[in-house]
């Protein structure tokens, strides 16, 4: 296919590929055509190389598909943050239990059994950043464009909690009177159980003026905490402790400090992991960040171990156990598991393990967990290849992957998150 200048051309898509993005052939080549569906007939103008394949740009759609929809979102299309609503929920489900069970068969692990995909409510994000810049006088607060710095003004948004969407227009009024850098400003916004805790990343020192106006807008829309600061952000006014429960446990989270995405994906991640790990009586856990499964996995004469590489996050979860009456008995500590993961050693008389690492997976630590003699372990992941990899690691050593559950955590996005149970 001559690729020297964009072609415009007819073909049909035949599936969906790894970013949501619609895959046809030109030619006997790839391409990619973002916002399509399998069996539309669409007109395409294909551009530059990506991957094995060429990008395309949508022109128009000839013929529908059977697993198009219409997108609830006005601001779909131009508005980078979701990539999947054209797409009907029951194809989008399916389309991500196919990533999960696809990454496993590239690992030769394409046997093991891989569940329905567990839905979860769309306007259930309980945590986002908005953008903020300042365009040529234009205060415009929204998203960024797909694969662009350019920003998107939005004045809703259908993936978020309500609580937060409700803020999206005073926000966009605020941002009148703040000080924006020619990069722009991130605002971001997290719903806990107290209220809803703000961080403007502003990189200006706070003036009286500035203090004020922040005070006088978080107690016009009853704010739990709202912070100031890029870096190390700073509590302009705290009219109550931001705070979450899991297993019954109050925890005050750091600002910024990592929370599953929303309440209901958190639920369904952790009864999986609990009900797989029911049974044991030693657990780990390792990438423990404020506590999520250690505290659910907490009583019932369980002793747990907590290890995490952020010294906030674990802070936060020694303040909840300490705070906790003797409810609760973690043996807590700061550790970085990319560099320093527990050796085989370490795991004796452990006979349950729950990890959640970061996208890069846990490799160095599903290494040494391969040579232990640990009975059970539930992997929580947002990365089906890495994911993937890690599993083939311990089934080399030993372990049989049980079931795997995707989690629609990010509807309409084309990240899927999944808990993986394995057995030895």
């Amino acid at each position: 296919m001559n690729t020297t200048k964009p072609l415009e051309t007819e073909l049909d898509i035949e599936r969906l590929g790894g970013r949501g993005d619609g895959v046809g052939k030109v030619d006997d080549e790839k391409v990619y055509v973002p916002f399509t569906v399998p069996g539309d007939r669409v007109r395409a103008r294909v551009g530059g190389r990506r991957g094995e394949g060429f990008s395309a740009e949508l022109i128009d759609v000839i013929e529908a598909g059977p697993d198009r929809a219409e997108p609830p979102c006005p601001y779909f299309g131009r508005c980078g943050g979701c990539a999947m609503q054209h797409v009907t929920p029951v194809a989008e489900l399916e389309w991500k239990r196919r990533l999960v069970s696809d990454a496993l068969g590239r690992r030769g692990l394409d046997k093991v059994p891989v569940s329905d995909t567990v839905t979860v409510p769309a306007d259930s994000r309980r945590r986002t950043t908005f953008t903020v810049i300042n365009a040529g006088g234009r205060i415009l607060l929204g998203y960024l464009a797909r694969g662009s710095h350019r920003v998107i003004p939005i004045q809703s948004c259908s993936v978020l909690d309500p609580d937060l969407e409700c803020l999206i227009l005073p926000l966009t009024a605020l941002a009148h009177n703040l000080p924006i850098p020619r990069k722009g400003l991130q605002v971001s916004l997290t719903k806990t159980g107290s209220g809803l805790d703000i961080v403007v990343g502003g990189r200006k020192d706070l003036t009286l003026e500035l203090r004020e106006r922040l005070t006088e807008f978080s107690r016009q829309h009853d704010l739990a905490r709202l912070s100031w600061g890029a870096k190390h952000p700073e509590p302009v006014i705290m009219q109550r402790a931001p705070t979450v429960e899991f297993g019954g446990i109050t925890v005050e989270p750091p600002m910024t400090g990592f929370l599953q995405a929303s309440v209901a994906a958190e639920k369904a991640l952790s009864d999986q992991v609990v009900d797989h790990l029911n049974d044991c009586k030693h657990v780990v856990d390792l990438f423990a960040g404020i506590g999520t499964f250690a505290l659910a996995l907490a009583g019932e004469g369980r002793r747990i171990r907590a290890y995490d590489g952020d010294e906030e996050a674990i802070s936060a979860l020694r303040r909840a156990v300490n705070n906790s009456a003797g409810r609760v008995n973690i043996d807590i500590e700061v550790r970085d598991l990319e560099q320093r993961a527990l050796s085989a050693d370490e795991f004796t008389k452990v006979d349950g393990v729950v990890l959640d690492p970061a996208r890069a997976g846990a490799k160095r630590q599903c290494r040494a967990l391969a040579q232990s003699g640990v009975r059970k372990i539930a992997y929580v992941s947002c990365a089906p290849g890495t994911f993937a990899r890690d599993a083939r690691s311990l089934v080399d050593g030993g372990y049989t992957l049980k079931s795997v559950v995707p989690i629609n955590q990010f509807p309409w996005s084309s990240h899927v998150e999944l808990v993986g149970c394995f057995e030895k």
